[in-house]
């Protein structure tokens, strides 16, 4: 599939993807394109095993405005556009919950509307010191959509999520990362993007079986029962004790050394 508006880059030697937003003029807004672009690359990483890991970032200065205000108004018919948008903004946040492989959200700068959606189906959040978060819907007249109704309140929780959406209070990276929307915060310079690079590594080069099971459970955590999630976390863990990583895990523990997994 050939690209235009994102780029997407494989780094063989450290097992990841990297797919970058890259309509910096625009601010790297959601355009129909885009998102259909993003779900292609989605694709193409969940079919290629080399691949341990994947980044989602933006060119320049943001991550990602939301959606392409301009192209919602130039829209023939809004309903019909809308539904269409809705509909492959959906398709890649199902793409994401279901990448075997963790996620990390590298948020340099604005981060709004579908695109904080994206960031709350992501694994791990990480962001810069001019990042900046919010809903934005309401502001154009439209509800929530792109999951920030259904992850950002668990994450957030519920009170903050409904003042974002229906006040459309932006957060700063200082506020994100005491309300635990982000994990961590880095400088804003060009170093930043190599960092999260070096989480990414060493997620890449972890129990990959193992956090393939932990996100089918984290995936599954606010609809099982108590009872039903047991006999899940039961079944997971059998599954990871007949892998040669638990074998390794067991070893480097008891010889004192960093266990050196392998993915199998």
């Amino acid at each position: 599939m050939k690209f235009e508006t994102i780029e997407l880059i494989s780094d063989k030697q450290n097992s990841l993807a990297l797919i970058i937003f890259n309509r910096p003029e625009r601010l790297n807004a959601f355009s129909y394109q885009l998102v259909g672009e993003v779900c292609g690359a989605l694709e193409q990483i969940s079919n290629d095993k080399a691949i341990k890991c994947a980044i989602l970032t933006g060119k320049g200065k943001n991550f990602s405005v939301g959606g392409d205000i301009n192209e919602f108004g130039s829209a023939e018919d809004p309903v019909e556009f809308m539904s269409k948008m809705a509909s492959k903004l959906h398709e890649g946040i199902h793409a994401l919950r279901d990448l075997e492989i963790p996620t990390i959200a590298a948020v340099n700068g604005a981060c709004f509307g579908a695109a904080l959606g994206y960031i709350c189906a992501c694994d791990l959040r990480m962001c810069t010191d001019s990042a900046k978060f919010g809903t934005a819907f309401t502001g154009i007249g439209l509800s929530t959509d792109s999951s920030t109704s259904f992850y950002l309140p668990k994450i957030v929780g519920l009170s903050l999520a409904s003042e974002m959406i229906y006040l459309n209070r932006v957060l700063n990276s200082e506020e994100a990362l005491n309300f635990g929307l982000v994990s961590s915060i880095f400088s804003s310079n060009e170093k930043f993007l190599e960092e999260i690079k070096l989480i990414g590594s060493q997620l890449s080069h972890g129990p990959i079986k193992a956090f393939k099971n932990v996100k089918i459970l984290l995936n599954e955590c606010y609809t099982n029962d108590l009872t039903v999630h047991l006999l899940k976390e039961a079944e997971k863990i059998k599954e990871c004790a007949g892998t040669l990583d638990f074998k390794e895990g067991i070893s480097a523990f008891l010889e004192k050394r960093k266990a050196i997994f392998k993915g199998k």
